[in-house]
């Protein structure tokens, strides 16, 4: 007798049909991952009323480490004749802060003449590798003048802070986006989940006019509570390890509750329920699926930083 367990030759190459186009989307859509592959923290400085005369800007952050000033991998703009500058930078340990440096030895430092480090040729700086979360500013002029500014710790994955030279006042002023970016992203969500389940969907042989209904169903749902995931996240995810593991928090929530909806409402062609058919279907559609999620994440980050 066969059980509900059993699988014929048709269910097995549908299986496979649709295990190879998970593969295929995978390839397709997704990068080659490596240790250092993800979306990395970042800081924004723009500098208000700076010096009126040239001068160096960097991060100095609490650290034991004593960055090396005869590093040959550092990388910064100083002139050979402004080494005292860069004595400065190196040597400066108050409350424990020190320069700050990006993996490999290259450091903070940037110059504003002629802008050669400053982003779009503004009072503004970048920092986008390892940046801490925890600093101040550092800034040196021409005339040999140091300027300090005060302690922030950032609470914002991308963190944007404005720095008034003229009054030494560090603040995070970071505004959350919710323009045409927000827009774009909710759309793009919705379509690649509907499309990409959609087509596994038709692999699983389930296809059918009665299951389109349950589909849309519970993936507006779904979706709907990614929505708001989404609009939350901009205004209260704070720059904290747990910042992705809420994000997969929410994906096996998800997860779970269409495996249920699934379970118990896909027919097949002769209209009965097989609930190993649809268990398997569900985690499949939505492990595929949330391979999406990597590259639309950061062709968003792209576009909310650009």
């Amino acid at each position: 007798m066969k059980t509900e367990l059993s699988l014929n030759e048709n269910y097995i190459k549908r299986f496979i049909t649709a295990s190879l186009a998970a593969l295929i989307f995978v390839a397709f859509f997704s990068r080659m991952v490596m240790a250092d592959t993800g979306p990395k923290r970042s800081i924004e400085i723009k500098i208000i009323n700076p010096p009126a005369e040239p001068y160096y800007v960097a991060l100095v952050m609490p650290t034991e480490h004593v960055a090396n000033i005869n590093d040959t991998n550092r990388y910064d703009h100083i002139p050979e004749d402004h080494d005292w500058v860069r004595e400065i930078f190196y040597e400066y340990n108050e409350d424990g802060f020190r320069l700050f440096t990006y993996a490999g030895g290259t450091n903070s430092i940037k110059y504003s003449g002629e802008h050669i480090d400053f982003y779009k040729g503004e009072n503004i700086v970048r920092y986008g590798y390892m940046v801490p979360s925890t600093f101040k500013v550092m800034i040196v002029n021409e005339s040999g003048e140091v300027t300090v500014s005060n302690e922030v710790t950032a609470k914002i994955f991308h963190s944007r802070c404005e720095y008034d030279y003229s009054t030494n006042t560090l603040k995070e002023v970071y505004v959350p986006s919710f323009g045409s970016d927000f827009f774009i992203e909710t759309v793009l969500y919705l379509a690649i989940t509907l499309v990409v389940e959609g087509i596994i969907l038709l692999c699983f042989g389930l296809f059918r006019k009665k299951n389109l209904k349950y589909f849309l169903i519970v993936n507006i749902t779904t979706q709907f509570l990614l929505f708001i995931y989404n609009f939350l996240s901009r205004l209260f995810i704070v720059v904290l390890k747990n910042h992705f593991a809420l994000w997969l928090v929410m994906e096996v929530v998800i997860l779970v509750i269409e495996t249920i909806w699934y379970s118990n409402k896909l027919v097949k062609k002769q209209g009965d329920v097989s609930k190993v058919r649809n268990i398997i279907y569900a985690i499949t559609a939505n492990l595929v699926s949330a391979f999406f999620d990597v590259p639309v994440l950061m062709f968003m980050g792209i576009m909310r930083n650009r």
